[in-house]
């Protein structure tokens, strides 16, 4: 199993705060070295904040047969559950899981995407993830 990450993941970039409702979005091209139970980091999410609202997009079919879940470090499919994301066309999800609308991080976490299915990945197709979350400072 391999993680990799999207451009909102990276170490010079900061987890917004001071702010009472914000929204992050990642975008990550798929590489062809892809394979079920990978994980791609998708954006950071500070301590403190609330998810109201979870968007993921893939803007072609990110792989013949592509299933996957959306979710963090402690749960994988917190957000999305298995479903498909990209799989054979473009797509879009939004939360699915009741555990995770309204959950609040007590500290800085990313949210993936987690493939447990991947045949063929497509190089070149991106996929974004934004997530709308509130901080109370």
């Amino acid at each position: 199993m391999a993680t990799f990450n999207a451009d909102k993941t990276a170490s010079t970039v900061q987890a917004r705060g001071g702010i009472d409702i914000t929204s992050v979005t990642g975008t990550y091209t798929v590489s062809a070295n892809h394979a079920a139970n990978d994980v791609i980091q998708m954006v950071k999410i500070p301590a403190g904040a609330t998810v109201q609202e979870l968007i993921v997009s893939a803007s072609a079919s990110v792989a013949a047969t592509s299933t996957g879940e959306v979710g963090d470090g402690s749960d994988t499919d917190r957000f999305i559950a298995s479903g498909s994301i990209g799989g054979g066309a473009a797509s879009l999800s939004r939360i699915n899981d009741a555990t995770g609308h309204g959950y609040s991080y007590t500290s800085e976490d990313t949210i993936d995407i987690k493939f447990t299915v991947q045949t063929t990945p497509t190089t070149g197709a991106v996929l974004k993830l934004t997530a709308i979350y509130t901080l109370q400072s």
